[in-house]
């Protein structure tokens, strides 16, 4: 993101600023010419890191102003060591195109902020272009030294002059905002409002001055997200508005197709994270008694209802490394990098630790990369070793999990090899993994690095899927991994929502997804243990074994794992619990039955035959229970028929009686 081409706001070279220049450049750094072989250098960089036969750096082409300027720039990043003496080698070999073109389109600026940033380097572009300097890659995208030292001292002197409060800005650093919680293991740490509309971007940035108090970056990211993308719904269909005091609910709704029309692509949980944006930051106008706050309360505005549920992951959705490519990988890294074909890069190399934790913990590759190298690896007493980190995300404090010795061997390496580089300017927080020279220095490894390295391994050594693709790998999938194994090892729940160094369950039984050939193997093996299924030939008492079909095999591992019970015809699946449903005969309890003594015969058959029923279903429970209770039922009734009364249900009777009713008085009239 370039600040200067996002911001109307030019700066003032102050004299206060001026002087600060000035006494910066004493010394060796007040020459106008640098020979880099003076031992001034030195302390600053190797001279290895740097083959070019020019061995200076010369300022003399440039007028008094740009020069002093150009010179302090040069001299902030050596003594930062933001860059390397050898890039900055390389900008000054763009000194005799930028001097000729400042000398002929801009000879009477004082400063180099004075040239129009974009109508400037538009011009600067095309001056290059008529002198046939290169410009562009082999895609047609510019790329350019001459280009990117133009902007990385425009830049660098913008920032230097411009004297506001962070706040004051239309594009905040977070660095420069204190105590706000951002990964510094992410390259993301701007904030733009200069694509909000002016109407109103001062309101949205109140409230994200209040917001940096309690929330995280990313979230305040996120959330104006969703402010921006409802700015730009208010200007599309509501341009003359200058705030948002006449916003209705009919409005909201409008805007809800709209998000779904224009954002459709979005996932459920973003667009919901998108409408809250909104609401919060309405919300806040209100309680501040905002002047462009909405009159109608927002409680009103948005309703539960308004809000997209995120879709629960189905277990088969876990993005998790297939244990094929997990063994290429490990077998990878089980090798000596300079013996591999070819041998592994050193850019790589520096990655492996990192891929390693991030195969043995499962934790989050933002949790790696924030481990201090001063309490990262703990031993007990019984000599068990145990990883160590903060996790910022559930803000737990040294939170840690068993390690096995190998990987702390490659822990305690990595230790004494970050302690021997560190010192408190370039590793002032004790990170493991740091960068401790560059423009990131002091900073741990960018997370999008990591994935990078893998993905270039992959490629290089063919690290394929099952469909002999090449794999790529991102950097949570590991994660995921690991939740997966650990479940299939047959961790207690409870035990890896404590490694994950989760805050409620629900986020642990994401990963509670069982392989399905872990599912297959663990069957496979009860399968073993059974003996074969036999098959008796009643009328020759032959005993045979039966053939193993598919379907067969599904069918005894369903009544392997259910409550079947044998009834004289098969197998019955239903619930002990509920018993059988379908035993009893329904009329016996039905309140609309009625019998007479006619019916006697009938009922000391039936009664027979049940107790016979009974006899052959004795080792049957859950079979006779119902049928006892039908016997029972049918005893009674066949008593009542003996002494020459009818059994009338309850509905039975009272039929009886109003038929009865109308019976006398048909004959009474």
């Amino acid at each position: 993101m370039n600040i200067v081409s996002n911001t109307s706001y030019k700066p003032k070279v102050t004299l206060e600023k001026k002087d600060e220049l000035l006494q910066l450049l004493q010394g060796y750094r007040i020459n106008d010419v640098w020979d880099l072989r003076d031992n001034f250098f030195e302390v600053y960089d190797s001279k290895e890191s740097w083959r070019s036969n020019k061995k200076r750096i010369d300022f003399t082409s440039f007028s008094f102003y740009i020069r002093q300027e150009l010179k302090y720039f040069f001299a902030i990043e050596i003594l930062n060591r933001s860059v390397t003496i050898g890039t900055l080698l390389s900008y000054s070999f763009t000194f005799k195109h930028l001097a000729a073109f400042l000398n002929k389109h801009y000879p009477n600026i004082h400063s180099f902020i004075e040239i129009p940033y974009e109508r400037g380097l538009m011009k600067y572009k095309s001056y290059l272009i008529n002198r046939n300097v290169n410009i562009t890659n082999s895609k047609g995208q510019i790329s350019s030294k001459a280009i990117a030292f133009f902007n990385r001292a425009y830049q660098f002197l913008f920032d230097f002059y411009d004297i506001r409060e962070e706040f004051e800005k239309d594009i905040w650093d977070v660095r420069n905002i204190p105590n706000v919680r951002y990964s510094k293991s992410k390259a993301e740490y701007r904030i733009s409002f200069h694509d909000i509309h002016p109407s109103y971007r001062e309101a949205v940035k109140k409230y994200a001055k209040f917001t940096t108090v309690s929330r995280s970056f990313s979230s305040l990211q996120t959330i104006l997200r969703g402010i921006k993308h409802f700015i730009v719904f208010l200007q599309k269909y509501y341009p003359n508005w200058n705030g948002i005091t006449d916003l209705q609910r009919s409005h909201i709704e409008q805007y809800l197709l709209y998000v779904n029309h224009n954002l459709g692509h979005l996932s459920e949980g973003t667009k919901a994270d998108y409408l809250y944006g909104v609401k919060v930051f309405i919300d806040y106008l209100q309680r501040t008694e905002h002047p462009k706050a909405p009159t109608t309360p927002v409680f009103t505005l948005f309703f539960k209802e308004d809000f997209p549920k995120q879709r629960r992951w189905n277990e088969n959705e876990i993005k998790y490394i297939p244990d094929s490519v997990m063994s290429q990988l490990e077998l990878l890294l089980s090798h000596n990098p300079d013996e591999l074909n070819p041998p592994m890069k050193d850019s790589d190399k520096k990655y492996i630790p990192v891929i390693i934790l991030l195969m043995a913990t499962g934790w989050r590759i933002s949790d790696i990369l924030n481990i201090r190298y001063y309490n990262c690896l703990i031993t007990d007493t019984n000599r068990n070793y145990y990883l160590q980190g903060d996790i910022p995300k559930t803000d737990v404090k040294q939170h840690r999990i068993p390690i096995d010795k190998d990987v702390a061997l490659i822990i305690q390496a990595v230790i004494e090899q970050t302690k021997d580089m560190s010192t408190i300017e370039n590793n002032p927080d004790r990170y493991l993994f740091v960068h401790t020279k560059g423009k990131r220095k002091g900073n741990p490894f960018c997370s999008g690095n990591i994935s990078r390295a893998l993905n270039r391994l992959a490629k290089r050594y063919n690290i394929v899927d099952q469909d002999e693709s090449i794999y790529h790998f991102r950097n949570h999938a590991f994660r995921h991994t690991k939740g997966v194994e650990l479940i299939n090892l047959g961790m207690n729940l409870t035990h890896i929502m404590k490694w994950f160094a989760h805050s409620t369950p629900e986020m642990t039984l994401v990963y509670a997804k069982i392989a399905d050939d872990t599912l297959r193997r663990e069957w496979e093996k009860a399968q073993k243990k059974k003996g074969p299924l036999l098959r008796v030939n009643l009328d020759n008492g032959q005993v045979n074994e039966m053939a193993m079909d598919e379907d067969l095999i599904h069918w005894e591992y369903i009544r392997s794992n259910i409550e079947a019970i044998r009834v004289p015809l098969g197998f019955c699946l239903a619930s002990k619990k509920e018993g059988c449903p379908y035993v009893v005969t329904p009329c016996l309890t039905c309140p609309n039955f009625c019998t007479t003594p006619d019916n006697l015969c009938d009922f000391e058959r039936e009664i027979r035959r049940v107790e016979e029923h009974i006899q052959m279903t004795q080792n049957y429970p859950i079979y006779n229970e119902k049928t006892k209770e039908q016997l029972d039922n049918l005893i009674k009734i066949r008593n009542q028929l003996v002494e020459g009364k009818s059994h009338r249900g309850e509905s039975a009777k009272k039929i009886l009686f109003d038929a009865q009713i109308i019976k006398e008085k048909g004959v009474s009239s």
